[in-house]
């Protein structure tokens, strides 16, 4: 039960990873009893992300007549994802060569391989709805 304790009192706290050895090397006598408590406890665990990857991911999301956020720069390579929160209207994504279709929910997705200024607008609303991706 200690093992268990201090799982909870450290998942409140953040997300925790640990492996079924660890969690058998803890010791405190029953360790079967302490694996049964965390399973139905309903702890979730899992193994921290690698910072590189979330560093090359953007979400923009589309609200009614505005990007959030609007400007962003970001390193090459990184995927931009604008995602439809909350929008009644329709919206497009206009890039020069690309454009998205008009909808009022989903996503759409770009990858920037090289360092260069995109801007960006609403198919839909034009300049009124627009943005910019700097990619460095």
């Amino acid at each position: 039960m200690r093992v268990l304790q201090r799982l909870v009192g450290a998942a409140v706290t953040g997300i925790i990873a640990i492996s079924p050895a660890a969690l058998a090397a803890c010791g405190g006598g029953g360790g079967e009893s302490d694996k049964d408590a965390l399973k139905n406890a309903n702890i979730t665990t899992e193994r921290t992300q690698d910072p590189n990857k979330a560093a090359l991911e953007q979400v923009i999301e589309v609200h009614d007549n505005s990007f959030s956020p609007d400007n962003v720069t970001v390193k090459a390579g990184t995927k931009v994802t604008w995602k439809w929160v909350g929008t009644s209207n329709q919206h497009s994504i206009q890039l020069t060569g690309v454009t998205s279709t008009a909808q009022s929910s989903g996503t759409f997705e770009r990858k920037f391989d090289s360092a260069s200024t995109f801007a960006y607008q609403c198919g839909v609303h034009g300049s009124a709805m627009s943005g910019k991706i700097v990619v460095e």
